[in-house]
């Protein structure tokens, strides 16, 4: 994946600080605070625009293999290739992730890539304010879901592929089966799991159960709630 110059300033968290007083970004950065119609009304405001805009979905991570799909174009026969990757799509909040239809085939130029230095809100690119605001907002305030326990690892272990201040504010995770402690500690700020139990879905309050290790599915069963 190509990344514009902010791109990777944003990936390379450039934009966490505040711009210096009296340069020109800090001139910038005082202009769209008066300019902007969004950034003139209050934060408080704000927040619920975002929250209505932003969150209550869930965001499920999965993995569209490369294919090579044999055309026909004037009467010429080629190959096409269609990347794969990681791809994100949104789902109801409480939707079983699980329960989609897995040999049904996705449009891919319609799913957006999910990778490092990908925004999936494009208001934090907008500019330092906005980013400040809203930057962590889908990961806080939406619960996430991956096809399964193999890809989470992949994604999240061996290509690192979202940094360590998104994934410490995702609190809701889907796990379809046990989390292992490597993957549990990476994120760090899980408030609750919602695990699969047979068609059913259950959520474990990790404030009040804060072992995410059961033996088997009637410990889970006492500590979770139907979901």
């Amino acid at each position: 994946m190509v990344c514009s110059s902010r791109d990777r300033k944003i990936r390379n968290g450039l934009h966490n600080s505040f711009p210096p007083e009296a340069s020109p970004e800090a001139r910038r950065y005082d202009m769209n605070r008066q300019v902007s119609p969004l950034l003139r009304i209050p934060i408080e405001l704000r927040l619920q625009i975002y929250e209505l805009v932003l969150g209550g979905r869930q965001i499920h991570v999965f993995y569209l293999p490369w294919q090579h799909k044999r055309r026909i174009k004037n009467g010429q026969a080629y190959t096409e290739t269609i990347k794969g990757g990681f791809r994100y799509e949104v789902l109801h909040k409480k939707q079983d992730p699980w329960a989609l239809e897995p040999k049904q085939p996705r449009k891919s130029a319609a799913l957006p890539p999910a990778s490092l230095g990908t925004r999936i809100t494009l208001l934090s690119g907008v500019c330092r304010q906005l980013y400040h605001e809203t930057s962590l907002l889908p990961q806080q305030m939406n619960t996430w879901s991956f096809e399964n326990l193999h890809v989470m690892e992949r994604y999240i272990l061996k290509e690192n592929r979202m940094p360590l201040m998104q994934r410490r504010a995702v609190q809701t995770l889907y796990c379809k089966e046990k989390l292992p402690k490597a993957l549990e500690k990476k994120f760090g700020g899980l408030k609750a799991i919602i695990w699969k139990d047979g068609k059913k879905l259950r959520r474990q309050d990790l404030l009040l159960y804060p072992d995410i290790a059961w033996k088997d599915r009637t410990e889970l069963r006492e500590r979770s709630c139907r979901w």
